[in-house]
């Protein structure tokens, strides 16, 4: 495994070998190891001249850099203090989960191209830069793919949950997600398309066409519009923009959002699974700002407003939320 850990940390880990990393990764067993490889890493890191070397992800990996030198001064500080070994690996897992890109690569079916993969767990989120320059922000629980000549043919494939900022280009810039697409030209926009048959298009700037999954047109969303995919029907309607694109600067609004909405939301935000019973929350709907509270914090706000209570199982990120009997 630590093999694995050197190879990431030049970039030259392959699609197999990292899914194995990221498994042993995500295991909270293997805390201890991991602080030790990670410890390695930056030790040579900080000691290390810096060196030029070609690679398609350099930019990713001075952004990597950077962050492991900021982290490693903040793991020796703490060190000074005493906190230990198991805080600075639960600060090790947690940022390596939050920060690290997740790049596999994947043969195309015709073999023309090679895809590459970008997904992010449940409980983080992270930005990066598009080949053609574009910015995206991709949040928890989310994935998208394009091809490797993407200057050229300018499509992306979502999983999940991205806010895109797409500079201008000849090219058309055009979101696949199951339900629907976006296509533009150069605007800034949030699509959202967890699951099949969820399909939500805000526009913060420009202009966008919409097309259902199998290309038709739909229409276009000017400024402060949104689009939604509502009992196969898609629904225009003019939004608040910041409730919707919010979460790429770490905050989560809420307007009056449904209980088992509020929940799914809590759940991608910080990583956790939530167990209730639909039938007894029913008319329940919250509003709200989250930006620095834990989940604990989260919950004990909303038994304070909500006739509920709720237990925290730490260990397994297991939460159980119980209506109060009238």
């Amino acid at each position: 495994m630590k093999n694995l850990f050197n190879k990431y940390f030049q970039s030259l880990i392959a699609p197999g070998e990292f899914d194995q990393f990221a498994d042993f990764i995500n295991q909270k067993k293997n805390e201890p190891e991991i602080f030790r490889f990670m410890d390695d890493a930056w030790r040579r890191q900080t000691e290390e001249k810096a060196t030029e070397r070609q690679n398609p992800l350099l930019l990713q990996k001075i952004k990597q850099t950077i962050l492991n030198d900021e982290l490693s001064r903040s793991l020796l500080k703490a060190r000074r203090y005493s906190i230990g070994l198991k805080i600075a690996a639960a600060l090790v897992v947690g940022l390596l989960v939050v920060n690290v890109w997740m790049y596999r690569e994947k043969q195309a079916a015709d073999g023309s191209q090679t895809m590459q993969v970008v997904s992010v767990p449940n409980g983080a989120k992270t930005e990066f830069e598009l080949p053609d320059g574009s910015s995206l922000w991709l949040n928890g629980g989310s994935a998208i793919s394009y091809a490797s000549n993407f200057k050229h043919n300018r499509t992306v494939e979502l999983q999940g949950e991205a806010f895109f900022d797409v500079v201008k280009s000849h090219a058309p810039f055009t979101v696949k997600t199951k339900s629907g697409r976006v296509e533009v030209l150069g605007t800034a926009f949030n699509v959202q398309a967890y699951t099949e048959g969820e399909f939500t298009t805000t526009l913060e700037r420009g202009k966008v066409k919409i097309l259902n999954a199998e290309g038709k047109p739909l229409g276009s969303l000017e400024p402060g519009e949104q689009v939604q995919l509502i009992d196969n029907k898609f629904v225009k309607d003019q939004v608040d923009t910041q409730i919707y694109t919010s979460w790429k600067d770490g905050k989560l609004i809420f307007v009056r959002e449904t209980f088992p909405v509020t929940m799914r939301r809590l759940e991608r935000w910080f990583n956790v699974d939530i167990e209730y019973s639909s039938d007894d929350f029913e008319g329940l709907w919250f509003s709200g700002t989250i930006e620095n509270e834990s989940i604990s914090e989260v919950m004990d706000i909303i038994c304070k407003v909500a006739p509920v209570t709720y237990s925290y199982n730490s260990k397994e990120r297991m939460i159980k939320v119980n209506a109060l009997k009238k």
